[in-house]
């Protein structure tokens, strides 16, 4: 397994291969997570913040679609603040 990091990474230092393969790891789940938020903002046609504040849940019914939409929309502001930190610290090692 060691091996074949190397060579997909081209980099002889473990740490510093297994820090790539993370930091880009993280670097796809960003995006998804900054597709989703995209996403949610062209379909209700405002940010998160305003979603939440104008309380468009309760203005729509508590449907199942919106709520399941707050939910993964939250998870992805979330993951988007925690994988940009993540990829802050692991940027250091690089």
């Amino acid at each position: 397994m060691v091996n074949l990091t190397r060579k997909v990474i081209s980099e002889e230092n473990i740490e510093r291969a297994m820090a790539k393969l993370l930091y880009n790891e993280m670097r796809r789940k960003l995006i998804e997570y900054e597709l989703l938020d995209r996403n949610f903002t062209k379909k209700y046609g405002m940010s998160f913040e305003k979603f939440r504040e104008k309380k468009v849940i309760e203005k729509l019914g508590y449907t199942w679609e919106v709520e399941k939409d707050y939910q993964n929309w939250e998870i992805a502001k979330d993951g988007i603040e925690t994988m940009e930190e993540m990829i802050d610290k692991v940027r250091n090692i690089l």
